[in-house]
């Protein structure tokens, strides 16, 4: 017989599969309509109590807009997870999504935020909530001290911009301004930071050489550390570089519910799980798009967390 927790995991099972249903068939499609009408910046509460400045051309705002957050199911999975008064980096913070929604779990966020653009309204969102926990810092985290060719997406989404060689062809709509990075380990040293306990990096394609820079760091707190990969475009030995500077580390996909599983593998998928994910172990990476990889030091943070670790997903038809 079912014992009363389970009962009430069910029934909350229950209740957040219907909450879904009225966010996708309802509030998503009207809040879309919304923002598709809208042209000038506009300062938005969201439903968690948080404030961005909201720019309807940008890809990254309109997703707060309608869902709340961006990545909205990963970082509420990482604040269930990360020990409380947490010490975080945020190594490509774009206009602060993440860091922001962390702060509340967190003694301290460093965000690291290159673009000046996007700097600038990553000091104003945190402005707009008045958080005192996060410092930011203009500028890129890399494995030397250098001045680099850094191109700016143009085309309504300032989080695929990012720092590319001299003799990268040049795509339209975006433009190159040349912006400084910090080895990291060196930038490290001079915070003087008593522990990190999570490293979220979104560097688009430079994972290999901001995780190079941080190899001290790393070996000395051992923090968990996400990270997109975009298997489908990566070099050969990209992921073997990735994983020499995090020895030891297991790596995991974190999988929720699949978006092109069909309406009754969905409902299966949240009466079993509820809102929480499975991970899945890494050898080798598909080519594919990652959104987040999920680096654990330890097997001591999935029995902490009631987790297990799962073995490699078998690849999705289209």
């Amino acid at each position: 017989m079912p014992t009363p927790q389970q009962h009430e995991s069910l029934i909350s099972r229950i209740g957040n599969i219907i909450v879904r249903f009225w966010e996708k068939y309802y509030q998503h499609p009207k809040r879309r309509q919304e923002i598709a009408a809208l042209t000038s910046p506009f300062v938005h509460t969201t439903d968690g109590g948080l404030r961005f400045k909201i720019d309807p051309a940008q890809y990254i705002d309109k997703i707060i807009f309608v869902e709340g957050l961006y990545e909205k199911r990963f970082l509420s999975f990482m604040k269930k997870v990360l020990p409380g008064n947490s010490v975080i980096l945020d190594i490509g913070a774009n206009t602060g999504n993440h860091a922001i929604y962390l702060s509340g779990g967190a003694s301290q966020i460093h965000c690291f935020e290159p673009n000046p653009e996007t700097f600038e309204r990553l000091v104003e969102n945190i402005g707009l909530n008045g958080i005192q926990n996060i410092q930011c810092h203009q500028l890129g985290l890399g494995n030397q001290n250098s001045i680099a060719s850094f191109q700016v997406n143009l085309d309504g989404n300032l989080g695929n911009s990012g720092y590319v060689s001299d003799t990268a062809a040049q795509p339209k709509n975006t433009k190159i301004i040349q912006l400084p990075i910090k080895r990291g380990d060196e930038l490290m040293e001079q915070l003087d930071l008593k522990a990190i306990h999570f490293i979220k990096i979104d560097v688009e394609g430079l994972e290999p050489v901001t995780l190079d820079g941080l190899r001290q760091t790393i070996a000395k707190h051992r923090p968990i550390v996400a990270f997109e990969f975009h298997g489908q475009h990566a070099k050969k030995d990209d992921f073997p570089s990735i994983s020499s500077t995090l020895p030891g580390y297991v790596f995991a996909e974190i999988c929720f519910a699949p978006e092109n599983d069909g309406l009754m593998g969905k409902l299966k998928w949240w009466l079993r799980h509820g809102e929480a994910p499975e991970l899945h172990q890494i050898e080798v990476p598909e080519p594919r798009t990652y959104e987040n990889i999920i680096a654990i030091p330890t097997t001591n943070f999935l029995t902490l967390n009631g987790l297990d670790l799962k073995p490699p997903r078998k690849p999705l038809t289209a």
